[in-house]
């Protein structure tokens, strides 16, 4: 197998062949989580106007790069904000895409917070829907909707439809239910065109992800990457369908670009599959890669293991091949060869970075090593035009906050370890970004308070040329002259 995984067309070939009258604009609810970001890349690239939303108040540069327009601070709970959302941002052409929606073992051990989000989330996403008059919303829902009475074995995702009654065995899979009697209610009652992509566990290569069942796999990789052992939570010969995140993005734009007239299969629900394994097979596959990896026995988390008895071994992949024309590419050897091939050279420029910034050799970072590096090689030369607040001034604040978050053991000193660790999860050029764009906003939210406050005690007042002095937490309370 290839180290290299390769898509068998271009993602934008999905949307140059599809109707003309298919909703160009895109607005996603969930923007930054891990399958958001990878729909706001992918839409982006083939040219569609998406509309990220999600409820982090700042949203990640990875989606801030790619997307037409952010807006932070929107919980799916909160009615009001997304009735403005889609005021400001929507309209009859735009599809919506709602993937606000805990992981399943998040689900089970928070249950109400999870229906709260999950179903008063679509309710309330279908709800400002209609005062817009948008039509079509795509939803991503899971085999967690199967329960322990669905076949084992490639099982269709009308399956769900035609077992309206059937317990899925857990919070996660009857909250998921819930939505997909919303969507119908919806189509029914306002001639909507809702669409349902019931998905497997997503795998992929990036060094963060959310706490789900299916996440085993993950974790095993990662482990495997950096030498370290690994304990296996569930039953290891329990067989459970998965899907790499190049193919679910292939699956999930021929879903939302199909033409209504080809979408055969009852309530419009489709499975996205990909490949099944037992952690049993991923970790004989790992060894070919990695001999020396170690599986230090099974220790059973009881909510995982759980739902992996209830799902399915495999998803049908009949239908979205018929009517998507879709099917997945990425084998087992090609997925575990390049997730491990992305975590090893993660890994191996996180110690060239260290050896960079440790300019004598030490074994060890200091604030001074640190403070050098951002500012030669991360601050300089990027400041832009308009600025409120340059880089440079904020170096001090982002070497101390760094500091602490990379003092892993919290000894006082950072390690090749420590740094290694901290870089599996985070990279120093996006945390510098993310430290200047959280505080500009800050800033720039001040000063509208400041000339609202302004305004209303003074009118008409002139604040075209006023010098503002504002106290920041950033820069130790010196303050900062900003001249508008």
């Amino acid at each position: 197998a290839g180290t290299k995984l390769q898509h068998r067309f271009d993602l934008a070939s999905v949307v140059s062949c599809t109707p003309s009258m298919a909703p160009t604009k895109t607005l996603i609810v969930g923007a930054a989580g891990a399958v958001g970001k990878r729909l706001c890349q992918v839409l982006s690239r083939a040219g569609v106007e998406v509309i990220a939303a999600d409820r982090m108040q700042f949203i990640p540069s990875t989606v801030r790069h790619v997307a037409s327009k952010c807006v932070g601070g929107i919980d799916v709970r909160d009615a009001a904000s997304l009735r403005e959302l889609f005021r400001e941002h929507a309209d009859e052409n735009t599809t919506v895409w709602n993937l606000a929606s805990p992981l399943s073992v998040e689900t089970a051990l928070k249950p109400e917070i999870s229906e709260e989000v999950t179903i008063g989330g679509m309710t309330n996403v279908l709800e400002a829907m209609k005062q817009v008059g948008c039509r079509r919303i795509c939803f991503t829902d899971s085999i967690g909707s199967f329960g322990g009475t669905s076949p084992r074995d490639a099982v269709k995702g009308r399956w769900l439809v035609e077992n309206p009654k059937q317990d899925p065995g857990s919070d996660y899979g009857r909250q998921k239910r819930a939505c997909r009697e919303l969507l119908q209610n919806f189509a029914r009652t306002h001639g909507g065109d809702p669409r349902v992509a019931v998905l497997p566990g997503v795998l992929h290569s990036e060094p963060v992800w959310g706490n789900g069942t299916t996440e085993y796999a993950l974790d095993a990789l990662q482990a495997a990457s950096r030498g370290q052992p690994f304990v296996c939570p569930i039953d290891p010969d329990v067989t459970l369908p998965m899907v790499y995140v190049d193919d679910l993005m292939r699956g999930l734009l021929a879903l939302q670009f199909a033409d209504e007239d080809e979408l055969l299969e009852p309530e419009r629900v489709y499975n996205i599959p990909g490949l099944s394994f037992s952690a049993a097979q991923l970790f004989d596959e790992i060894k070919h890669f990695k001999p020396d990896f170690e599986v230090m026995g099974v220790t059973v988390d009881d909510n995982m293991d759980k739902f992996a008895k209830l799902w399915p071994n495999s998803l049908s992949a009949d239908e979205p091949l018929r009517d998507l024309d879709y099917e997945p590419d990425v084998t087992l050897p090609a997925m575990v060869a390049g997730v491990l091939n992305a975590h090893s050279g993660r890994r191996l420029s996180s110690k060239a970075a260290f050896r960079s910034i440790d300019t004598c050799s030490s074994g060890r970072i200091n604030d001074y090593m640190l403070e050098k590096y951002v500012s030669k090689y991360l601050v300089r030369g990027r400041e832009r035009s308009g600025y409120i607040a340059r880089r440079q001034d904020m170096v001090s604040g982002i070497v101390s906050e760094l500091m602490l978050k990379m003092d892993i053991d919290m000894d006082g000193i950072v390690s090749m370890d420590d740094f290694l660790t901290w870089s599996g999860k985070n990279s120093l050029e996006t945390f510098v970004e993310e430290f200047y764009v959280e505080r500009v906003q800050r800033m720039e939210h001040e000063l509208s308070e400041l000339r609202r406050m302004a305004q209303a005690v003074v009118k008409p007042y002139d604040v075209q040329h006023e010098r503002v002095w504002l106290h920041s937490s950033f820069d130790g309370g010196r303050g900062m002259l900003f001249g508008y």
